[in-house]
């Protein structure tokens, strides 16, 4: 637990001037918690992404190992951020993307007829379509956010798991999530990889080593100027 606190404190005090900036390093070890640094960044986000839907944010110390448990973001508009996943964060960015992500999946659920039951259900129906959306809608609002979008492939690539297969799952496997996420953001914000403040970094030195068969087919892609998409492993 101490190893969480720390960490989050070096991410609220690395955010920009607004938040707390005026108390001593002393009052913020006294005074801050988990809450507060995941409500920080969550509000922050919400008002420069300009969402009108209403959420809030709940830190629950518990595993999310709770596999069959109701969606609660789906269903409530409550997300929850559980303490095995926070602590495997390094820093803001990683923390804002995994924040982002409930974000958008979130004002998702306000979408379509019936006070978004029916948007609520499609998502259910075709989950892997709209983990991929919700990747890539968490990047945008990232970026806009001021954060650097390349957290969400260190994030994925520490916290979710690789499957052998994703056949008759409903989620993609890891691998090809984080894939599309690189083909995102080389597309769409390529001037973090241009100039790339993860290039040291461990974790994402190793999804470059991990995904070198799969990056050889994007950069095929693109170098043929081809419009299909790729099948990644």
């Amino acid at each position: 637990m101490k190893k969480i606190i720390n960490v989050l404190i070096a991410v609220l005090l690395s955010i920009n001037a607004g938040f707390a900036y005026e108390m001593t390093n002393e009052e913020l070890l006294k005074d801050i918690s988990i809450q507060n640094v995941i409500d920080n960044i969550a509000y922050e986000m919400l008002n420069v992404g300009q969402i009108k839907q209403r959420m809030i944010f709940t830190y629950d110390k518990e595993s999310k190992k709770k596999l069959l448990k109701a969606n609660e973001s789906l269903t409530k508009r409550e997300i929850l951020i559980y303490g095995d996943v926070v602590q495997k964060i390094s820093d803001k960015n990683e923390l804002a993307a995994l924040i982002a992500r409930e974000i958008v999946k979130a004002d998702a659920s306000y979408w379509g007829y019936f006070k978004g039951y029916v948007g609520s259900a499609q998502i259910r129906f075709a989950p892997k379509k709209y983990e991929i959306y919700f990747d890539s809608a968490a990047v945008d609002l990232m970026v806009k956010a001021g954060y650097n979008p390349i957290g969400m492939i260190t994030l994925l690539h520490k916290v979710y798991p690789q499957r052998r297969t994703d056949f008759l799952s409903a989620s993609n496997l890891t691998s090809k999530r984080v894939m599309y996420v690189y083909e995102y953001i080389y597309k769409t914000y390529p001037e973090f990889l241009a100039n790339n403040e993860y290039r040291e970094n461990k974790y994402y030195q190793n999804f470059l080593l991990t995904s070198t068969e799969n990056r050889a087919k994007f950069y095929e892609k693109m170098k043929n100027n081809s419009d299909e998409k790729i099948k990644y492993e």
